[in-house]
C-alpha cells in the first residue's frame, strides 16, 4: 500500500464555511466564557483570599467551590437541562414572580445554555489561582495605603489588581485550554446547534476520517498554543510566582 502526501484535507477544511465558522464559534465562546469566569470568579477569590484571613475557613470555602467536582462531569452538564428548560426551575420561578408570562425558550438548546454551563463548570479554575495570589499579599501594605488616605478603589487598582494578575493569567490558561478543547457541553446543552472544533474532531473520528480529524486537531492545537503564548507574554509567571 503506497501513501501519497496530499493537502486535500487542508484545502477542504480551509475552503469550507462550516469549518471556518466552527473556528469563529470556538473563539467567540472561549472569549465570552473567559470573561465570564473572571467577572464571576474574581469577586469570589477576592473575598476568600483577602477578606477571609483565617486559613482554615479559606480552605473550607475553597473546598466548597470544588464540591461539584465530586460528581461526574457529564452529570454536571446534564443537570443544567432541568434548570434551563421551558418547564425548568428558572422559568417556573420567573413565571411565579410574574416577571415573564410564558417560558423563555432561549435558555436551553442554544449558545446561551452552552455559555452558562461552561462558565459554571470552569469558574473554579479561575477562583483557585487568583485566591492563591491574593492570599500572598501583605496586609500591612494595604493598611499603609489606607492610612495614607487611599480609597478602596485606589488600593484595588494600584495594589490588589497588579499583584493578583499572575493568578488571573494562570486561571485564564486553565480555562482557555479546557474551553477551547470542549465538545461535551456544547453537544449536550446546545442540542448540537453549536458546533465547536472539538465537536468536529469527535464527529470525524467517529466517521473514521482520521486525516480530516487530524487537520482540525492541528488547527485547535495552534489556537491553544497561541493563546497560552499570549498569556505568558502579558505576565512573566516565572518572575511573579
Amino acid at each position: 500500500m503506497n501513501s501519497t502526501l496530499t493537502t486535500a484535507s487542508w484545502e477542504r477544511f480551509l475552503s469550507s464555511a462550516t469549518y471556518l465558522g466552527a473556528i469563529w464559534t470556538t473563539l467567540r465562546i472561549w472569549l465570552i466564557v473567559l470573561i465570564a469566569t473572571i467577572v464571576v470568579g474574581y469577586p469570589v477569590a477576592l473575598f476568600i483570599g483577602l477578606f477571609v484571613r483565617n486559613k482554615t475557613l479559606q480552605t473550607a470555602l475553597l473546598v466548597a467551590c470544588v464540591i461539584p467536582f465530586w460528581t461526574s462531569f457529564l452529570i454536571r452538564v446534564i443537570a443544567w437541562r432541568p434548570m434551563l428548560g421551558t418547564e425548568g426551575a428558572i422559568n417556573m420561578i420567573l413565571m411565579k414572580l410574574g416577571i415573564i408570562s410564558e417560558p423563555l425558550t432561549f435558555l436551553l438548546f442554544s449558545e446561551f445554555s452552552v455559555l452558562v454551563g461552561m462558565t459554571q463548570i470552569y469558574c473554579v479554575f479561575m477562583v483557585g489561582p487568583i485566591t492563591f495570589m491574593l492570599g500572598r499579599i501583605d496586609v500591612s501594605v494595604i493598611e499603609a495605603a489606607r492610612d495614607l488616605g487611599a480609597s478602596f478603589g485606589t488600593i484595588f487598582r494600584r495594589i490588589i489588581l497588579p499583584l493578583s494578575m499572575p493568578g488571573v493569567m494562570v486561571g485564564s490558561i486553565f480555562v482557555s485550554v479546557m474551553v477551547l478543547g470542549e465538545f461535551a457541553t456544547a453537544a449536550s446543552l446546545s442540542g448540537r446547534k453549536t458546533n465547536l472544533l472539538g465537536n468536529i474532531i469527535v464527529s470525524q473520528v467517529g466517521s473514521l476520517k482520521w486525516a480530516f480529524a487530524a487537520v482540525a486537531g492541528v488547527v485547535l492545537t495552534i489556537i491553544i498554543t497561541a493563546v497560552i503564548a499570549l498569556a505568558l507574554r502579558l505576565v512573566d509567571l516565572r518572575k511573579e510566582m
